[in-house]
């Protein structure tokens, strides 16, 4: 079903309208049918705020007649936004000279590096932070580093201590005021020991571009998808930063440099190909993305497991009405997750990967919309009500 579809039976049209949009494409027909649909412009609006989508979601929009007068709200932000993206490129050249100066190389991840010169052309979004990988040097002398250079904690309260066996130290924001963060990377993600990544190797097909004269250390785009998905099939669960995790894989696989078989193949070489598979299936069903049936079979041979089409549908419910998450105990949300990411013939991956890495505090690692305590029979009577509709849905539309 296109996204079109699915809006009518859960969650929103808006909702429904963003991912569609991640495509930058105003002529998909999932957008064109969308766009048709009553539209709640301030619920839109709001949405691509959290998301960081609003120069991406005004591009396609724009090319649209006749827009209501609350579209200009987003219009306005989205133009508030473009100058923010020439600052972060500002703050990334800064940063990246004086860690230099300092003798440590970073190598630059995720958004900073497509905006940077990672790809053609990176979707038209903004960022809450930076992510910068040390490869050279101290982490810990990285962070000394921006502190010296005017970075400031987010909170005095997220301290060394408490992100010590982190994957990143505790988060920075800017010193001129813009309300930019910054995370310097021990590694790549939560867990990535888990995954088999090998960051030597992904060093070793860095690409280096230049940026105000100065030089940086890209991934390459193979690995920008990879790091993409594993973003948001491991770290945020296939659920949170869809329209990111949409919108930077449209980038990555229209570079004309990007080669499916490439990728693939250095998928297949770790542990990710489970994550990689359903990152690219939903990004292909919620948002056009353009993958070939024969790379999702690569990556999974068993295309999805015999419950592929209710994991499908679970997860895209999930990311259409978020309401949704309310419906299903924690306990049986891990279990979908676990089934999705399951490696065939093999064991889950770590003990405990649904908590991999999370820091307990506001905003950092695990869930981040508190869950309401409900007894083990409430809760047992809305989770069967919830598979039911999903068994349900499951079946072949009229």
């Amino acid at each position: 079903m296109t996204p079109a579809g699915k809006s009518r039976e859960a969650g929103s049209a808006e909702v429904a309208l963003l991912l569609a949009a991640s495509g930058g494409d105003p002529s998909r027909d999932s957008v064109r049918r969308l766009m048709a649909e009553p539209i709640d412009w301030t619920r839109l609006t709001q949405l691509a705020v959290e998301s960081h989508a609003t120069p991406g979601l005004w591009e396609v929009v724009s090319s649209f007649q006749d827009l209501p007068r609350e579209a200009g709200l987003l219009q306005t932000l989205a133009v508030v936004n473009g100058f923010r993206r020439h600052h972060i490129l500002g703050l990334v050249e800064r940063v990246v000279g004086q860690l230099r100066a300092a003798g440590i190389e970073v190598l630059l991840l995720k958004g900073a590096a497509m905006l940077a010169g990672g790809v053609a052309r990176p979707a038209a979004r903004t960022m809450s932070d930076i992510d910068l990988l040390v490869v050279e040097g101290s982490p810990e002398d990285a962070w000394r580093v921006c502190r010296a250079n005017g970075w400031t904690l987010v909170d005095p309260a997220w301290t060394e201590d408490l992100y010590r066996s982190h994957h990143h130290l505790p988060p920075l924001v800017d010193p001129d005021g813009i309300s930019i963060g910054l995370e310097l990377h021990r590694t790549l993600l939560p867990g990535a020991a888990h995954l088999g990544l090998d960051v030597s190797a992904i060093r070793g097909r860095a690409r280096w571009v230049t940026l105000g004269g100065v030089a940086l250390q890209v991934p390459s785009v193979e690995d920008l998808l990879l790091h993409s998905c594993l973003h948001f099939a491991w770290s945020n669960k296939l659920q949170r930063a869809a329209w990111r995790a949409f919108a930077d894989a449209h980038a990555i696989v229209g570079d004309a440099g990007f080669d499916w078989d490439r990728f693939v193949g250095i998928a297949r070489r770790t542990r990710a190909p489970q994550a990689c598979y359903w990152a690219l299936r939903l990004a292909r069903l919620m948002s056009d993305l353009p993958v070939p049936d024969e790379v999702l079979r690569r990556l999974e041979p068993g295309e999805g497991g015999a419950f592929a089409a209710l994991l499908e549908r679970h997860f895209a419910r999930q990311m259409l009405d978020p309401t949704e998450e309310a419906a299903v105990s924690e306990r049986v949300r891990r279990w979908l997750w676990f089934a999705a990411l399951h490696e065939r013939g093999g064991s889950e991956p770590g003990a405990n990967p649904w908590n991999v890495g999370a820091v307990e505090v506001p905003g950092e690692g695990g869930d981040p919309t508190p869950r309401v305590a409900r007894g083990p029979f409430r809760a047992a009577i809305s989770t069967c009500g919830y598979l039911a509709r999903l068994v349900a849905h499951s079946r072949p539309m009229p």
